[in-house]
């Protein structure tokens, strides 16, 4: 059985819920495939200091906002999410996947930067507000090795 050799990333910044510009957080430089790449966030934070309710990278399940009208629809208001390639300002859903707490995600062919930030509307990071603390570890992807007696 393959046991990955995760190894972490350094220098991560944490990740605001409210970016300093545009929609996304650069978390690092650059990804480069193939590879396995593992996320783990701690923390909580707001993603409306309206409703005063913190959560977790999981985001919030009662929460009073529909994700249809967020970043991501496939995840929770106030989940982490990422993606890799593009910028700060993209807007494109292609390439965006879910984190929460932890994920783990085989990467054959994406490259380039990776971003995560907070699964809000479009319009709604300005009452955004604390931050997550995120590590990013990676291990060379490997193929099976038979053993013959």
């Amino acid at each position: 059985m393959y046991v990955p050799n995760w190894q972490e990333l350094t220098g991560i910044p944490p990740i605001k819920a409210k970016p300093d510009s545009g929609f996304w957080t650069k978390a690092y430089d650059y990804i480069d495939a193939p590879t396995l790449l593992k996320i783990v966030a701690s923390g909580e934070w707001n993603y409306s200091t309206k409703f005063g309710n913190k959560c977790s990278a999981n985001g919030d399940l009662m929460s009073p906002f529909n994700s249809a009208r967020c970043i991501y629809e496939k995840a929770p208001v106030g989940a982490l999410i990422g993606k890799i390639g593009g910028s700060v300002a993209d807007k494109d859903p292609s390439s965006i996947f879910v984190v929460g707490t932890e994920c783990v995600r085989k990467l054959d062919q994406e490259k380039g930067p990776l971003f995560l930030t907070i699964n809000d509307m479009w319009t709604g990071f300005g009452d955004n507000d604390e931050q997550l603390t995120v590590q990013i570890f990676f291990a060379d992807l490997q193929k099976p090795t038979s053993t013959s007696a």
